[in-house]
């Protein structure tokens, strides 16, 4: 009976030894996943922050139209006034 019992704690033992060597696997591609996930996120903030410069940079752009626009519809409004003036 004794020995059956050794027998059967060493067939638990070696069970519990194979689950502790697959959570530790698990475990490695966790901080795997983990790590990817950070850089991923860097990532993505970095394009973030990339869309926000552009659209600043288009926004000044539309900026300088728009002026470049009015002074031009200035300037063509000073010209036709002195052509009905004359």
């Amino acid at each position: 009976m004794e020995k059956e019992i050794k027998e059967m704690l060493g067939l638990i033992l070696n069970k519990i030894d194979k689950i502790e060597s697959r959570l530790d696997k698990i475990e490695s591609r966790l901080d795997k996943l983990e790590s990817r996930q950070d850089e991923m996120y860097l990532v993505v903030k970095a394009i973030e922050h990339n869309n926000q410069v552009h659209r600043a940079e288009i926004n000044n752009l539309q900026y300088k139209v728009d002026y470049g626009e009015g002074t031009l519809n200035a300037i063509g409004d000073v010209i036709t006034t002195r052509k009905a003036i004359k």
